[in-house]
């Protein structure tokens, strides 16, 4: 399946192929480094709504057009109208937060692996977004910032949330109030990205790969303890970690990896 966002334009500002289970979503506003006007942030939630419905998706490549991933909301032509701002802020429809913290939270909602490959820039609300992901790979070059501090706001996309586990309290708050600019293997250091690779995109493809060659259930479960575990106690975490892994073990495709691995062969899993 092969769909584009925004099609009354030629050239959509998202674009989103699924093939043989592997989404992948390109921010497409190369010449204002795609950044975020109103158009490209609803075809977004847009693109997570369809995702979200997809019962073939194993994995999602995330990343943007021309070489950068995001310099952040466009500033101008978003508050250049007052009734923008309440419509991001207003309710995300089945969610408990607003529309703009959907923007990265909503990756974090798929039941699959998200991938975000970042090069050039990553500011403000593209930081954000790829904070919704599962993992992030970047360029060393790659510039990222929580750019908000510069505008007089704080980051709200929630990053509050996304951060826990990765980035430290301290650094967190020091590249928010600073605003400041650092490089791939600078934000490896600090554990905004996961790892840096000279080409993100085939790193994220060479990983999507690899992924859909093991269980979805197996995928899908591992998603969700990690995910939803974290404000557990460890006793509510193990009993989530065991009721998980019950409903794994003799099922049909937990079978399939175990007869796949001894006969040698790649498996053939259902999506039931």
């Amino acid at each position: 399946m092969t769909k584009n966002i925004a099609d009354q334009h030629e050239e959509p500002c998202v674009k989103l192929s699924l093939q043989e289970g592997i989404a992948r979503v390109v921010l497409n506003r190369p010449k204002q480094h795609n950044s975020l006007d109103i158009e490209l942030i609803t075809s977004l939630l847009e693109v997570l709504t369809t995702l979200n419905s997809s019962r073939d998706l194993r994995v999602v490549i995330l990343s943007g057009s021309n070489h950068n991933f995001c310099s952040g909301l466009d500033v101008a032509g978003v508050m250049a109208d007052p009734k923008n701002i309440q419509w991001l802020l207003s309710s995300c429809d089945g969610y408990p937060h607003n529309k703009v913290q959907h923007l990265a939270l909503g990756w974090r909602s798929l039941q699959v692996p998200v991938i975000a490959a970042i090069e050039g820039y990553c500011y403000g609300g593209g930081l954000q977004i790829a904070m919704g992901a599962d993992m992030r790979i970047a360029h060393p070059d790659a510039r990222l910032s929580v750019m908000e501090g510069r505008w007089g706001i704080i980051p709200d996309m929630g990053i509050s949330v996304t951060a826990r586990g990765c980035v430290k309290e301290d650094v967190l708050l020091r590249m928010t109030v600073t605003a400041e600019v650092v490089n791939g293997q600078a934000a490896l250091s600090s554990g905004l990205v996961t790892e840096v690779a000279d080409d993100p995109v085939a790193r994220a493809e060479e990983l999507a790969a690899l992924i859909c060659k093991r269980s979805p259930d197996m995928v899908e479960a591992a998603k969700r303890l990690l995910r939803d575990s974290y404000t557990q106690t460890d006793d509510e975490r193990l009993a989530f970690e065991e009721k998980l892994q019950r409903r794994l073990l003799g099922s049909p495709n937990q079978m399939e990896a175990v007869m796949a691995n001894i006969e040698k062969r790649d498996p053939v899993y259902t999506s039931e």
